[in-house]
């Protein structure tokens, strides 16, 4: 899994999920029914801003690895940080569900709704996933969270729980590429991630 240069950080995101459910209209006017299924996960479109030539070089060269190896990059908080959070850790093997057992966070830490967090499992793979229903964490560290879309892979008893900086990982699905302006800056750089499980 490749990661990107810190510098640029990218300049626009916009994050979709991938939806495997569907919505079922039965053709005799009967009520309409959700049908939900296992293995929703993330988009991200990522926009980088102009860079010099000597930036873009490392950031292009890095990136055409990444389209055979996979990308991971930092999930963008939009400037809100998630504070000090400890090191949370999976408490207990294989949870399911949407419903995550949290144990190791900073005492009284507050897992705030709308909160984002990379679930890792044994094979160092990330999970992309969001808060539904938080809660302030007891004197021991521990806290269940609700979280969406629900867990999607096995987990072992403290897998790592990237909360104060996650990252969403995955295949690059489409790119447009750069061209070099007037101005000899480099333009353009707009990338898809999309979570590969």
């Amino acid at each position: 899994m490749i990661e990107l240069p810190d510098d640029p950080a990218p300049n626009g995101v916009e994050v979709g999920l991938l939806d495997y459910g569907m919505v079922l209209r039965p053709s005799t006017g009967a009520a309409v029914q959700r049908l939900n299924r296992a293995g929703s996960r993330f988009r991200v479109v990522a926009s980088f801003p102009p860079m010099t030539a000597d930036t873009a070089g490392k950031f292009i060269a890095r990136f055409q690895k990444a389209k055979r190896e996979g990308l991971r990059i930092d999930f963008p908080l939009l400037g809100r940080s998630q504070g000090a959070p400890g090191t949370p850790l999976v408490d207990g093997a294989s949870p399911t569900g949407t419903t995550l057992p949290v144990k190791s966070l900073t005492p009284g830490y507050a897992v705030k709704e709308g909160y984002w967090l990379t679930l890792i499992d044994d094979d160092g793979n990330g999970y992309l996933h969001c808060v539904t229903t938080g809660g302030r964490a007891d004197a021991s560290g521990d806290l269940e969270i609700e979280i969406e879309p629900p867990i999607r892979a096995p987990l072992p008893d403290e897998a790592v729980i990237l909360l104060g900086k996650p990252t969403i990982e995955g295949v690059v699905v489409d790119d447009i590429g750069w061209s070099l302006s007037v101005d000899r800056l480099v333009r353009g750089g707009t990338i898809v991630i999309e979570e590969a499980a």
